[in-house]
């Protein structure tokens, strides 16, 4: 039986997280603490994995690399069980019931008396000494593809109508994307194999007298630490076990503004790159091709402002070289 219950605390702030380290110290607990959400990911999994789990969150909606209650979202898509406390100095009437729509515990208005939180977290229960309830197993998750995205060009003049409805319907395409900018129809096939997926462009794309050229940028998988990876992995268990990934259905709300995202980066960035995009909110779908080189990221928004907010957000990233955005245009009748 462990006596000392964990607690951690994720703040942008180091004043706040070390009065609430020393408070709360004094109160009996063993405080761990990050200025990062990603951080705080990879700690809560690395302690779940060590057999020593935190019993309770404090977090913070304003940090640097992800909303707090986006990451809030996360933490409880996984850990529904862990409690989470959530504190900003910015919110409104509106954000409590933001913070209990997420199944937050609690919230807080900085400032606050270390007194106040306690007494929240009083009201949550002590801390869980039994052992959790068993994650979805390996076996939940689909065998996997190799998926690839392909972007056409067509010739000057040319009528793309006929040749997006036959790619649209074709076998192996998951979606297919008419879009504005440099390129003209963006595709995402799946194939058994790279070769596959070559075979499936010199059997469908190649006879089509209407493009002029095209690019095949194959989605691969980056090496993340192993906690951020684990996180990941149990993650996309819970979304198969649900039925919302992408295995299991389509994740784009089709009501929304939809960009394409082409990110240039620096190689030695992709892993925190990666963590960060496919936490984020606005991002639906996040690939890495060319051997690192590449991030793909399908956005969405309510109106072309959110989009364009989105899209400056996302490429200012440090390790971001350049940036092209591809926005998606909706036909009639597909």
């Amino acid at each position: 039986m462990r006596e000392t219950p964990r607690m951690l605390v994720v703040d942008d702030e180091a004043s706040i997280r070390r009065n609430l380290a020393v408070g709360m110290a004094q109160r009996g607990y063993e405080v761990d603490a990050c200025e990062m959400g990603l951080s705080a990911l990879e700690k809560i999994e690395a302690a779940r994995r060590s057999g020593v789990p935190h019993n309770v969150v404090i977090l913070d909606i304003r940090l640097p690399d992800i909303d707090g209650l986006h990451l809030l979202q996360m933490i409880k898509d996984v850990y529904p069980e862990l409690p989470v406390v959530v504190m900003s100095g910015y919110g409104d009437e509106q954000t409590g019931e933001r913070v209990k729509e997420r199944h937050g515990s609690a919230y807080l208005d900085k400032p606050f008396e270390i007194e106040a939180l306690e007494a929240e977290i009083r009201k949550i229960g002590p801390p869980e000494e039994e052992e959790r309830a068993p994650r979805p197993e390996a076996r939940t998750e689909v065998s996997r593809s190799q998926s690839a995205y392909v972007f056409l060009r067509g010739k000057p003049g040319a009528d793309l109508s006929g040749c997006f409805t036959a790619l649209y319907f074709a076998e192996g395409v998951c979606y297919c994307d008419a879009v504005t900018g440099d390129w003209d129809i963006v595709l995402l096939v799946q194939a058994p194999d790279r070769r596959g997926i070559w075979d499936w462009v010199a059997r469908t794309v190649q006879p089509l007298p209407e493009i002029k050229k095209f690019e095949i940028h194959h989605s691969e998988r980056p090496l993340l630490g192993k906690d951020i990876e684990s996180f990941i992995h149990h993650h996309e268990l819970m979304q198969v076990a649900e039925g919302m990934s992408e295995m299991a259905g389509d994740k784009r709300n089709r009501q929304l503004l939809s960009a394409y995202i082409l990110l240039e980066i620096d190689s030695s960035c992709v892993p925190s790159l990666y963590a960060t995009y496919y936490f984020d909110e606005d991002v639906v779908y996040c690939d890495m091709t060319d051997h690192g080189s590449m991030a793909i990221l399908l956005v969405q928004g309510r109106t072309c402002d959110a989009i364009r907010q989105a899209v400056s957000r996302l490429r200012s990233r440090p390790g971001v070289l350049r940036a092209m955005t591809l926005n998606i245009v909706k036909l009639q009748g597909i």
